[in-house]
């Protein structure tokens, strides 16, 4: 998947700046974005090393950028379900694992705070419950790791609020259990959910 990746690069130096939540909203504008799937996975790394860098810039961009699209091009559709393990947590993970410069035999304390950058981001999703919704726990876990990221490298993102508007579209809306659910609307010809 990562030769179509470009224009999520271009799109993110472009709108570089320390609010991965305002990133996102403009990356799953673009049509190729479907309501859900595993470029959510991708999406969340971006969005975080973005915010990263707007606040730092101590890396170079582009590079981190490319290397977060590299690793979460691996991780396959529907693993939130058939593994247990959401890709956008993954790619939580992902973003530490990269500010980190952590790898699978990596010394000390960083090892184990990029997978529990992950874990933070899958108890979130947890407490929400199923089924699936890729807008949801992307946000869940970008928030997730902006707590993360101010313990782990004293970097302090600005998320913005998020507003679901693609409940319309999307058969498996839990309504009124999602945080980013309106508060009241109704839903086809079912009962009212505030």
């Amino acid at each position: 998947m990562d030769a179509d990746c470009g224009w999520m690069v271009d799109a993110c130096v472009k709108n570089a700046c320390d609010d991965p939540v305002r990133l996102f909203r403009i990356l799953i504008r673009d049509p190729s974005v479907p309501l859900n799937g595993p470029q959510h996975h991708i999406i969340v790394p971006l969005c975080l090393i973005t915010a990263t860098w707007s606040i730092t810039r101590d890396f170079d961009l582009e590079s981190y950028l490319n290397e977060a699209i590299s690793r979460a091009s691996d991780v396959p559709q529907a693993v939130c379900g058939l593994w247990g393990c959401c890709g956008s947590a993954i790619g939580a993970g992902i973003y530490l694992s990269i500010m980190t410069r952590t790898g699978p035999v990596s010394k000390g304390k960083r090892w184990g705070q990029c997978n529990g950058c992950t874990s933070s981001a899958l108890s979130r999703i947890s407490e929400i419950g199923g089924p699936r919704c890729c807008k949801r726990n992307a946000v869940l876990s970008i928030l997730s790791a902006c707590a993360t990221a101010e313990d782990v490298l004293g970097v302090r993102m600005s998320p913005s609020a998020f507003g679901c508007t693609g409940y319309d579209d999307c058969r498996e809306c839990i309504g009124s259990r999602c945080p980013f659910f309106p508060q009241k609307r109704f839903i086809d010809d079912r009962e009212e959910i505030t």
